[in-house]
């Protein structure tokens, strides 16, 4: 379990009493003064969902070698031909009487799930899969491509070198915008979500895994240790403590949104996901103080913010009545940094500010 602690070696006598005064609210006050007080709007988090009904064809890439088109990699970008470096993109267009074609050239290292689309307002445009062969200097078209504003998945793009050709059947002098994202493995199913922009891409597989630009998350129906929380308040003197727990563990995910920038006053991430929990993850709040006298105090409460006792798991009325329950999960570092939560005590007592979620385009 991933075990993030924030000790206080030594704190300002005044800091002190304001901690000592709130480690000894009885925790029936604390649950009704939460019920009472909170406004459950701060705990709800709307994700935008973008592509998340497509399925991936399996369809390996049928190349013809017969209609291949004499190509020159460019050293830089220039007129119709492009030189992509790494596996996403995101750019805008036009084509024209004087540049009616353009190639979008990118490589892979190993073989990945795509997904691409031209947006644009013109029904002529077309964009199409070419395998590229820089030896001879020649793309060849495949059998993966789509209309304008249609959006392609395939699971079964081969390491190498590719391009995205762009053309119209038709009219030009309109612009357009290219999209494409290959970061994840071959062999997606499914999408759980995606940026707007294509740029960011969670990805579903039939075992179960889940990957985020690249980045494996969790697996659906199996053990994921590596989402565990916890989050532990220790402060001791003079043989007395007060202490608070936070933990998650056995975590069902229930959706999952396209990455974001998440900045608390306990954590932050620049590159977060946002998992969703649903009914059954085991969710712990434990609070205890000692004083050691005269005379000797020991209190202790596994009782959470809305008056239940933990260790707990989540249950329908929890993602009823009381918001959404997020981990937020670091890709930087692929630990679980938060829980986004009026079960969180520091959230919902107002002791730290709502966190700043933005989503990343």
């Amino acid at each position: 379990m991933k075990n993030l602690k924030r000790k206080y070696a030594s704190i300002p006598i005044f800091f002190l009493i304001l901690l000592l005064s709130i480690s000894t609210i009885s925790t029936t006050v604390e649950s009704a003064s939460l019920n009472e007080q909170q406004n459950l709007e701060k705990f709800k988090v709307q994700a935008p969902l973008y592509n998340n009904e497509v399925d991936f064809k399996s369809e390996i890439p049928k190349v013809n070698k017969d209609s291949g088109i004499s190509i020159e990699k460019p050293d830089f970008s220039v007129s119709s031909n492009f030189d992509v470096s790494g596996d996403r993109m995101n750019f805008n267009d036009s084509l024209t009487s004087s540049d009616p074609d353009d190639f979008w050239f990118f490589s892979i290292p190993s073989d990945r799930s795509i997904l691409f689309e031209i947006e644009t307002e013109n029904p002529d445009y077309i964009v199409e899969l070419y395998q590229i062969d820089w030896e001879t200097g020649t793309a060849y078209p495949t059998s993966i491509g789509g209309y304008a504003n249609q959006l392609v998945a395939n699971n079964q793009i081969t390491s190498g070198d590719w391009a995205l050709r762009v053309y119209s059947s038709n009219t030009l002098e309109d612009t357009y915008t290219i999209k494409m994202n290959a970061t994840n493995p071959n062999g997606a199913e499914s999408v759980y979500s995606t940026s707007d922009s294509l740029l960011y891409a969670v990805l579903g597989y039939p075992n179960g895994d889940i990957y985020s630009n690249g980045v494996f998350v969790a697996a659906i129906g199996r053990e994921n240790t590596q989402l565990d929380w916890e989050r532990e308040f220790y402060f001791a003197w003079d043989g007395n403590y007060n202490q608070r727990q936070h933990s998650i563990s056995d975590v069902n995910i229930k959706s999952i949104s396209a990455p974001v920038s998440y900045t608390a006053s306990y954590a932050s991430s620049n590159n977060a996901i946002l998992l969703y929990l649903d009914e059954g993850s085991l969710f712990t709040h434990h609070v205890s103080s000692f004083r050691s006298g005269p005379p000797t105090q020991y209190d202790s409460s596994f009782v959470d913010t809305i008056g239940k006792t933990t260790p707990r798991r989540l249950d329908t009325d929890d993602l009823t009545n009381w918001g959404d329950h997020i981990l937020v999960f670091d890709l930087n570092t692929g630990e679980s940094i938060d829980f986004f939560s009026v079960l969180n005590y520091y959230y919902a007592s107002g002791a730290e500010s709502i966190p700043t979620i933005t989503f990343l385009n």
